[in-house]
């Protein structure tokens, strides 16, 4: 190019030389230097000057088309042109390389701070390894896996492709990630070609492989805090429930204690009085049995979540089930259901609903006298359905409405809303809502809100 360059040089130094004085000439031959450096780089400029000076020497110096001097002075001339050209042309050549370095360096600053923007976003190792295997190894023409300790010490493959190249003679290159605390793992990257970097692409790569351990680091420390926090709620919740079952379990475990002690000590007036002190044992046996079995369903849907064997009900049908379980409990109270024809069927776990019914019927039984009245009542609301349980009990005070944790420990009689909070999370689960306020006249309303869904044509065809 630098041959090239001083050929078109030369033929419009021709053409000037017609109009011009010779040493114009000179100045094109030095703008031709300047040009090929500028563009090829130091060595070509350098050529470029040898070739212009002899150009200019050979087809413009008198004697033309010869290498002889018929001035003295054209010697000077020849020289000081080429100590110019050489000069000008390593100059412009450094100028080149330092851009072309800056331009590189800004590159990898962007970069960097690509891959930095990205592994803030992360909140899992799985998303830190695809940072590396898709951000992070083509910047060096790679591939890359993350590997990190697993229980044993050993090293694990995060992404499930853990690279066999050594076995098949790919070139191979590990980084250590090291944290502040600890090494995190290993950033494994590999490449048919020979890993070779310059060290500008080394700082870069160690730069990277910081952020990673970093993000590493910070990914660790949330999961700890995650952890800790979820500990410390299960805690919190193991006493409230122990707390709850001290308290819900102690009023039946002492009638039951009362009444067995009269039963064995024979102070029954009659047969008849014996046989009502078994049948409120019994009662106090069913009262306690409900208690556990809402203590242990809370402790499962706890620890392992809310498994739901959903399909598709009539809502009355399970409430006349619930109505149906709790009719002793409920002994001489007056139960009025206002259930309005027509109702959709609600796509639910048809068992867990009806432990919502019967918790929320148990509630209000315990908190009315025996000839109180209870008021079950449903209607729908644009998509979704209202059921309401309705007593006419002493009621809530006017602070704790709607406010169903602590709803029960209101009321003077015992409880400490076990069964509420049971009540809740099995409509939550569904995707509903349970809300408590005043009755019409006084009393509670329990109102579950359940979502209302299209049927699917098939399910609608089979039922």
């Amino acid at each position: 190019m630098a041959l090239l360059a001083c050929a078109i040089a030369t033929l419009l130094g021709e053409l000037l030389v017609r109009v011009f004085d010779i040493s114009n000439v000179v100045a094109l031959f030095l703008f031709t230097v300047v040009v090929v450096a500028l563009r090829w780089g130091k060595v070509a400029g350098s050529v470029a000057a040898l070739v212009g000076v002899t150009c200019f020497d050979f087809f413009f110096v008198p004697p033309v088309l010869a290498f002889r001097l018929s001035d003295a002075q054209y010697l000077f001339t020849f020289v000081l042109t080429l100590v110019i050209a050489l000069v000008t042309g390593q100059l412009v050549a450094r100028i080149r390389a330092e851009a072309a370095s800056a331009l590189a360096g800004e590159r990898r600053a962007v970069a960097l701070a690509d891959v930095a923007r990205d592994l803030s976003a992360t909140s899992t190792v799985m998303q830190i390894a695809s940072v590396c295997s898709h951000r992070i190894a083509p910047l060096f023409g790679a591939t890359g896996v993350l590997l990190k300790p697993d229980v044993e010490g050993g090293m694990a493959d995060i992404d499930g492709a853990i690279v066999s190249a050594s076995a098949s003679g790919h070139r191979m290159h590990y980084i250590p990630l090291i944290s502040p605390t600890r090494t995190r793992g290993v950033l494994a990257f590999h490449r048919e070609a020979a890993w070779v970097l310059d060290e500008d692409d080394q700082r870069q790569l160690e730069a990277c492989c910081a952020l990673v351990a970093q993000a590493l680091d910070r990914v660790h420390f949330t999961d700890e805090a995650r952890d800790t926090l979820v500990r410390m709620e299960g805690e919190r919740f193991r006493h409230t429930l122990l707390a709850a079952v001290s308290h819900d379990l102690k009023t039946p475990l002492t009638a039951i204690r009362g009444l067995a002690e009269t039963l064995e000590l024979g102070n029954a007036s009659s047969p008849a009085e014996g046989r009502d002190m078994a049948r409120a044992i019994h009662r106090q046996a069913d009262a306690m049995h409900r208690q556990v079995s809402n203590l242990l369903d809370l402790a499962r849907m706890q620890d392992d979540g809310t498994h739901l064997e959903l399909d598709w009900h009539d809502v009355g049908e399970v409430v006349g089930s619930a109505l149906a379980a709790m009719d002793v409990v409920l002994g001489h109270r007056h139960v009025n259901i206002e259930w309005p024809p027509g109702l959709p069927l609600v796509h639910m776990d048809a068992r867990l609903f009806e432990h919502v019914i019967v918790n929320l019927l148990d509630n209000a039984a315990k908190h009315t006298p025996a000839s109180a009245s209870i008021w079950i009542c449903a209607h729908k609301d644009e998509d979704c359905l209202m059921i309401d349980v309705e007593d006419d009990g002493p009621g809530l005070p006017p602070d704790m409405a709607r406010h169903i944790p602590t709803a029960t420990c209101a009321r003077n009689a015992p409880g400490t809303g076990l069964g509420l909070a049971l009540c809740q999370s099995i409509v939550q689960a569904h995707g509903g809502s349970m809300d408590v306020f005043g009755g019409k006249s006084r009393g509670v309303c329990f109102r579950v809100s359940l979502p209302i869904a299209d049927m699917p044509e098939l399910e609608r065809e089979v039922l």
